[in-house]
């Protein structure tokens, strides 16, 4: 599994493949995709595959997958896009150009383990790999701008991370009950959970949710988010929104199912639930009044982290997954058409942008529809993962949560629908640099057509098989 991503790595520090490199990256990750469904098909037949404090269980198994797809995709629109900017007199020297491919290859290296890992110890070494690999790739224009999003990211990520890694020491403080010594595996803490201090146990809980939370955006340990999101090129930042998010929810995943074992499944709930809603409510306030495109998609990142904050607050695994893949799909296609249109405009200012459908009708379509599918509109998966997430909220009694979660998403979908119709059917404020190349818009039209397929595909024995892989490894 880590082969190709490594080998990735490997031929980026060879400036001399500069120019074969982007395609050759592209390739690899094609290729991973298969080879990454390969290894984790096991977890889909109920069986666990472990690799000393790795293991691949039903919530690693899909988020790896996930988190494949979204590096693909980037890596193929990458490739397009560039060499195009590289083409166009952007000062990007050969070696920064293949250090982008060295350090993305690490950055997914990182995001695998996230997923994999089973032991908190290690949970913690990589969600912090992933702020280290993830951040030179924010400054890859070297702008003012972009540096100052990279030191943001940079500093408090680093302090939430603080707080993540006393959060794991105060768990292990918790096991000095335990007879035979302490232990730092998911799998031993969940069987010995009732033996663990639970004043310990929470705090250390509460500690690694800020830790983490800032990692995922949760409102209002999001700050870094939009600038980072914003300022990145956009395969970086399709990576950033659709894989690495999910990292840190993961991490926050695992650590609920802890709590939950000890007898404290209230405190996730109290905790989550709260948060989740709050987080989606805020988020689709600040979407209205966004006037810089690729800061709009970073704000309903944020109004996703709260959904799915949501979906673990009520213990809902199967829904975690189905809307992480749903909105990862989504949100990188939206992002890799973000990228070509600052290409085509030079400009992310959304009250200079318009009249994308006349420039060409097929980036036209594709952003339409993604702006519809990225706001819950049928018939896409979006719409269905998000109709059972306040389904089972209100069937779990968080009441409260599901009004605020209704109110949030119809403002998300005013807000978005606004903002992508003037893009796509507007007038034409800025003039178009070059003409928009049609081939660019296929990765993510492919992607909109899987969450379609997702979206269909939805039905009980789904459902069904999605709660077993989420407890597979849990219970």
């Amino acid at each position: 599994m880590a082969l190709l991503p490594f080998l990735m790595a490997i031929l980026g520090l060879a400036p001399r493949s500069a120019r074969r490199l982007p395609w050759i990256a592209a390739v690899l990750l094609l290729v991973q995709i298969p080879l990454v469904v390969w290894i984790c098909l096991p977890a889909f037949l109920g069986s666990i595959i472990s690799y000393g404090p790795f293991s691949i269980d039903g919530m690693g198994a899909a988020f790896t997958i996930i988190t494949t797809l979204v590096a693909a995709a980037a890596m193929f629109q990458a490739a397009l896009l560039l060499p195009a900017e590289r083409a166009e007199g952007h000062a990007i020297t050969d070696k920064r150009f293949c250090l982008f491919y060295t350090l993305s290859g690490l950055f997914i290296l990182a995001m695998y383990a996230v997923p994999l890992a089973r032991h908190i110890g290690y949970l913690w070494i990589a969600v912090e790999a992933t702020t280290l690999m993830s951040a030179p790739l924010i400054n890859y224009h070297h702008g003012k701008d972009s540096l100052e999003a990279t030191w943001k990211y940079l500093l408090l990520c680093s302090v939430g991370i603080a707080f993540a890694l006393f959060g794991t020491v105060l768990i292990l403080a918790a096991q000095h009950s335990f007879t035979n010594g302490e232990t730092m595996r998911l799998d031993d803490l969940i069987a010995r959970a009732r033996e663990m201090d639970p004043r310990l146990l929470r705090l250390g809980f509460i500690f690694c949710l800020l830790g983490y939370g800032t990692k995922a955006g949760i409102f209002p340990l999001h700050n870094w988010l939009p600038d980072a999101h914003s300022e990145s090129p956009s395969p970086v930042s399709a990576m950033l929104s659709g894989a690495l998010l999910n990292c840190a929810l993961v991490a926050i995943w695992r650590l609920s199912q802890v709590v939950i074992a000890a007898g404290q499944g209230n405190l996730v709930r109290q905790l989550l639930v709260p948060a989740g809603a709050i987080t989606v409510i805020a988020a689709s306030l600040m979407l209205v009044r966004q006037h810089d495109l690729k800061r709009m998609l970073a704000y309903s990142s944020v109004e996703h982290v709260g959904l799915l904050t949501i979906a673990i607050g009520i213990g809902s695994g199967q829904l975690f997954i189905l809307h992480a893949f749903n909105h990862s799909i989504v949100k990188v296609a939206l992002f890799l058409m973000a990228g070509g249109i600052m290409h085509v405009y030079g400009t992310k200012d959304l009250s200079k942008l318009g009249s994308v459908l006349k420039k060409s009708p097929v980036w036209g379509l594709v952003l339409a529809a993604a702006g519809f599918a990225i706001a819950g509109s049928p018939p896409f998966g979006t719409f269905i993962s998000e109709w059972l997430l306040l389904r089972n909220a209100f069937d779990s009694g968080a009441i409260t949560a599901t009004i605020i979660m209704v109110i949030g998403l119809t403002v998300t979908f005013i807000a978005i629908a606004t903002h992508i119709g003037r893009l796509v059917f507007g007038n034409e404020r800025n003039p178009a640099r070059t003409l928009p190349v049609s081939s660019w818009a296929y990765a993510p039209a492919l992607l909109l057509g899987v969450s379609l397929l997702a979206g269909l595909a939805v039905s009980p024995p789904v459902m069904r098989a999605l709660t077993i892989l989420a407890n597979l490894g849990v219970k």
